[in-house]
């Protein structure tokens, strides 16, 4: 096995291929060496010490494959065992031998084996309940860091992002911009309408953002972009940009436009000084009609 294993990690086989023939390998050998003992068994000889080891094929499947399909193979193999282990016993069998200790040898083989394959059961429940937890944690995660209705970064998230930027003294931009008249379209058209606008809005800013750019809803109608490594003119470009993509016509919902306030990181910047300057910068853009980008000066 240790030879075909290093043949296989020298041509660089995959490690899923390798770890199924490891398993294959030690499961039958296992079985060879199970049903050979209890042929020797049937004419008289005792439990091999090798067979001590047998619970490994039960261990490797556990550690190997994912908790369904470890279980599915240990009971299989299980079966195999009792089956060709009853053949071995029966196959040219001294009438005689059969009795006594060589009947206590056999069962203690397939005993334990049936032990074995409890354990692994026991094992697989608990794999199975882990996997739920992490799959439970991994969904509660996603619900406190992604906005329900939009997809993109919740408020809580962004600023985490924002947070840990500042504090790795990395440069880059904050982008805020806040829907124009979004009370009107809720009123005129109803919030479900409103919802709509949202989500075409937040899927036209993500189709310009690069992938490392990051987008959060900051609350209502109001929206961050956080641009690492971009200058301030490059931001302001890009806010331009997006200013013209939420301004397109579109069949989902009334048309809307957005106010930009554009800013640039500064060294020891505090999240709440960042914020403040892009704020200023988007009720200046809101105070002067609205539609368009104003940056705040460095």
């Amino acid at each position: 096995m240790l030879a075909v294993v290093a043949l296989m990690v020298i041509f660089r086989v995959p490690m899923v291929w390798i770890e199924g023939i490891a398993l294959t390998i030690t499961a039958f050998f296992f079985l060879t060496m199970t049903w050979l003992n209890l042929h020797g068994i049937a004419h008289g000889a005792g439990v091999w010490p090798s067979l001590l080891w047998g619970g490994l094929v039960y261990l490797l499947a556990y550690i190997l494959l994912p908790p369904k399909q470890a279980y599915t193979f240990a009971w299989r193999y299980y079966l195999l065992l009792l089956l060709g282990g009853l053949v071995a016993l029966q196959y040219d069998r001294n009438p005689d031998a059969l009795e006594g200790e060589q009947l206590s040898d056999t069962l203690q083989i397939l005993l334990s084996n049936l032990g074995y394959l409890w354990v692994s059961r026991v094992l697989v429940a608990f794999g199975l309940r882990a996997e739920a937890d992490r799959a439970q944690a991994l969904q509660m995660q996603k619900l406190v860091d992604t906005d329900a209705l939009t997809g993109c970064l919740s408020r809580r998230r962004f600023l985490e992002e924002l947070r840990q930027l500042l504090e790795r003294g990395e440069e880059g931009a904050l982008i805020l911009f806040d829907l124009d008249n979004f009370k009107q379209i809720n009123d005129t058209y109803g919030h479900p309408t409103g919802d709509l606008v949202l989500m075409r809005s937040v899927k036209r800013i993500l189709h310009n953002l690069r992938e490392e750019d990051r987008l959060g809803r900051l609350g209502g109608e109001e929206f961050g972009v956080l641009l690492p490594g971009v200058g301030l003119e490059e931001a302001a470009q890009l806010a331009e940009r997006l200013r013209r993509a939420l301004e397109a016509p579109g069949s989902e919902g009334p048309n809307a436009t957005a106010s930009f306030g554009v800013t640039l990181f500064r060294k020891h910047d505090s999240v709440g000084e960042l914020f403040d300057r892009a704020d200023r910068a988007l009720y200046e853009a809101k105070q002067a009609g609205k539609n368009r980008v104003i940056c705040s000066p460095i």
